[in-house]
């Protein structure tokens, strides 16, 4: 990952290396270009008229334009250079730096023809294509007066921006003042809007326009999540204290935020502008510049407004779309908040409270995020608030318990230290797991629980016919190593070393190649039938599935007129192998002798399954006494002091199958394994044990017994940890229980809000159906 890392950081640093020297080489380009632009013939002198309309592009940047009026053509290209969060760029055409000034931006062509005065190190454009100084001040002057009879609410018509429509004074056609005079909607039609009066927002405009947020208070949780894992860390338990409390901090920040009601006197909430214009509604589609296969449809008024409208508003059919409307816009963002007599945000507003469920939705996401994450950083919430308790009581002294009455008198608390030292049992887990040949899984000893001071279980012994008790016995097959293949061998091997130093890995392979030899298999097959013809052994199935296995892992072959033949049965097989045939000895590889005895175990296995789950019902489980329970194996090891860490703790998970009172013990039969469950219920199974660490549960069971979980590995070194990770949980289930309810619930009556509103809606009237309401 650190690789990965770093390669990352240098191919960064190279690119923008790489991006630097491209950017000063096209800066290099453009300067010779201006020296060389400097010689180019002049056209004319720029006139006072236009010195003026480019003032205000030339004094806030301290430059002053010459008098030389010269022709710049070429393309046109925009190149720069962004270096943390801030950029520069440069407008070039046939590489010379241009400064383009009002709209002209809008008439660059793929080749352009510009003329330009010299102001610095820079072009200035008084002409380009089909823009001219003047016509762009002038749209920028109409623009600029539209903008503010806007934003004033002026009554009257808006100003076009086009020039002839900006000319007041020019004469209008005689067809076009008649049609004007006949139909007082025809000057509509040519994309002229008035406006009728301007108004502030009601309180229901400003609350529909607000909503209920909820960013900030999401944001808010992130921080206090992201803090509270920060301080879980290693590398931060010096300052883990102040992340915690910064983290602590930062979720009751997020709760305010949440609950609060902003106040009516922020800004974001004082009344905006509205006014109310009149025009001709049209639905035009846009094309997008950068794709032209996507189109946006918008809503305009005329041809100088643009409307938004609530979006349950546009998926009716009643919008009059082609016909002269009376609306009423915000001057902010121009987004509607009537649209006819019965079309009225304020009303849909107080007739139809909407239910806010977007901001729960957000919580519970970020809620659940948060306990998924803390469940992978913390898989045990119980331990963790255990040692969190010990941290915030101050719990550090030890209780000592070198009796197990003295135990069950008074148990230690919950989130409290204790040591335990005595002789105890490890308990038998009746479930344990399932086996091949059992229905219920094979009860096994686990000593992450241990009984301290109760009685002995009892466990019955298994009625197992010697003749299938053969087959599992280690003399069953006498295997030995071939000594003439292993001479044979290892004098090849040394011929291709060579004289060179030996490899132990050679030597290990060399060996496990050589072949080893089944003396007496007679014998053997002699057994095999005595097991399948023994009442009591095994029964036909299982003898029948041995016998194949058998055949199938050794492969033996026999002697038929010079040929090698298969043998294929176990008929064929016992026979070859009787006393002077040539399969009496068998020659194995390692391999196929590991098939045979995996075979032959499952063989007497599935006879001692049957007489477990008869046995089942005779075991008598250990009672009385204290349980103790831990989430590793308890037994007489060192015991580990608060801040030592947790590296050399010996045991293994909590309900981990067979976790034996003795590993030197790992034959995994069925047999052994009962076996082993024998000797735990008589005296042998008593075991010294010290077990030392934080209680994280205590009490009771149905018997009356008492019990206790104690888990070594919480130390106080990881306090400050176990405090983030309760109060990461405590925050993430309190976002999900909360919000998940009110979702639940704000969605519900959002629904029916909903169904009632689309009813109302389909009752009203189309706003414009006659020209003007």
């Amino acid at each position: 990952m650190d690789t990965i890392i770093i390669v990352l950081k240098v191919g960064l640093i190279l690119y923008g290396i790489y991006s630097f020297i491209v950017y000063m080489s096209r800066r290099s380009d453009n300067r010779s270009a201006l020296k060389d632009f400097r010689n180019a013939p002049v056209l004319r002198r720029i006139t006072d008229e236009e010195k003026s309309a480019l003032q205000p592009f030339l004094m806030g940047q301290k430059l002053t334009v010459d008098d030389n009026v010269r022709e710049l053509s070429g393309a046109f290209l925009r190149h720069g250079l962004s270096t943390q969060g801030s950029s520069t760029e440069h407008d070039t055409i046939g590489d010379v730096d241009v400064l383009l000034p009002y709209d002209a931006i809008d008439y660059i062509e793929p080749h352009n023809q510009a003329l330009v005065v010299l102001a610095g190190k820079s072009a200035v454009v008084i002409r380009l294509n089909g823009f001219d100084l003047f016509e762009g001040r002038q749209r920028a002057q109409r623009q600029q007066a539209q903008d503010q009879q806007w934003k004033r609410g002026e009554i009257g018509a808006l100003p076009s921006l086009d020039e002839v429509g900006a000319d007041t004074g020019a004469a209008m056609p005689e067809a076009v003042a008649a049609s004007i005079a006949t139909d007082p909607n025809a000057r509509y039609q040519r994309g002229e809007v008035d406006i009728l009066s301007q108004r502030t927002e009601t309180p229901e405009e400003v609350e529909s326009r607000m909503g209920r947020g909820g960013w900030a208070s999401a944001f808010a949780w992130l921080l206090a999540f992201v803090l509270l894992w920060v301080a879980t860390w290693d590398a931060t338990q010096a300052v883990s204290v102040y992340l915690m409390g910064a983290g602590g901090l930062a979720g009751l920040w997020a709760a305010w935020l949440f609950v609060r009601t902003p106040p009516a006197t922020a800004p974001a909430r004082q009344p905006q502008p509205v006014n109310r214009v009149r025009g001709m509604l049209n639905q035009i589609a846009v094309v997008n510049a950068s794709n032209a296969s996507v189109q946006n449809v918008g809503l305009f008024i005329g041809d100088k407004l643009s409307l938004v409208l609530p979006s349950h508003w546009r998926t009716t059919a009643s919008v009059p779309y082609g016909e002269v409307i009376e609306a009423e816009l915000r001057t902010s963002d121009f987004s509607a908040v009537s649209f006819g007599s019965k079309w009225s945000v304020a009303d849909e507003w107080r007739r139809f409270r909407p239910a806010y469920w977007g901001r729960h939705l957000l919580h519970l996401v970020i809620g659940l995020l948060a306990i998924g994450a803390v469940v992978l950083s913390a898989p045990d919430p119980r331990g963790e608030a255990a040692l969190a308790a010990q941290w915030l009581t101050n719990g550090g002294a030890t209780a000592t318990y070198g009796d197990a009455g003295q135990l069950a008198d008074k148990l230690p608390r919950w989130g409290s230290r204790a040591r335990m030292e005595g002789q105890g049992r490890c308990e038998i887990d009746m479930n344990g797991r399932g086996e091949e040949h059992t229905t219920r899984g094979v009860p096994v000893i686990d000593c992450t629980s241990v009984r301290w001071n109760g009685t002995a279980p009892v466990v019955p012994a298994l009625d197992i016919p010697p003749s299938v008790l053969a087959l599992g016995e280690p003399g069953f097959l006498r295997a030995t190593e071939n000594h003439a293949m292993a001479s044979l061998i290892a004098m090849l091997r040394m011929q291709q070393m060579g004289g060179q130093a030996s490899d132990p890995l050679a030597a290990y392979r060399a060996r496990e190649s050589v072949p080893l030899t089944v003396r007496g298999f007679d014998r053997s097959v002699a057994m095999i039938d005595a097991a399948c013809k023994d009442a009591a052994g095994l029964s036909p199935a299982a003898c029948e599935r041995l016998q194949r296995e058998l055949v199938r892992a050794i492969d033996a072959t026999v002697d038929k007129d010079g040929v090698d033949t298969p043998v294929n049965t176990w008929q064929a097989l016992a026979t070859s192998a009787a006393a002077g045939q040539e399969n009496a000895d068998l020659i194995l590889s390692r391999q196929q002798l590991a098939s045979v005895q995996r075979a032959l175990a499952q063989a007497v296995d599935s006879v001692v399954a049957a007489k477990i789950e008869a046995a089942r019902p005779a075991i008598v489980p250990a009672q009385g006494g204290v349980l103790l329970a831990s989430s590793m194996r308890i037994d007489n090891a060192p015991v580990q002091q608060p801040g030592e860490g947790n590296d050399d703790v010996p045991g293994a998970t909590a309900g981990a199958p067979d976790v034996t009172e003795d590993d030197s013990d790992t034959d995994s039969s069925l047999l052994a394994r009962w076996a082993r469950l024998q000797r735990n219920a008589t005296a042998e199974g008593l075991k010294p044990f010290t077990l030392e660490g934080l209680v994280t549960a205590s009490g009771k069971d149905a018997a009356g017994t008492p019990w206790v979980r104690i888990d070594p590995s919480l130390d106080a070194s990881r306090m400050t940890a176990a405090g983030a990770h309760v109060l990461w949980w405590l925050f993430a289930a309190g976002l999900v229980l909360v919000n998940g309810v009110l979702f639940a619930l704000r969605w519900t009556q959002d629904s029916r809000r909903r169904a009632r509103l689309d009813a109302d809606i389909a009752t009203r009237p189309a706003p414009g159906a006659t020209g003007l309401f």
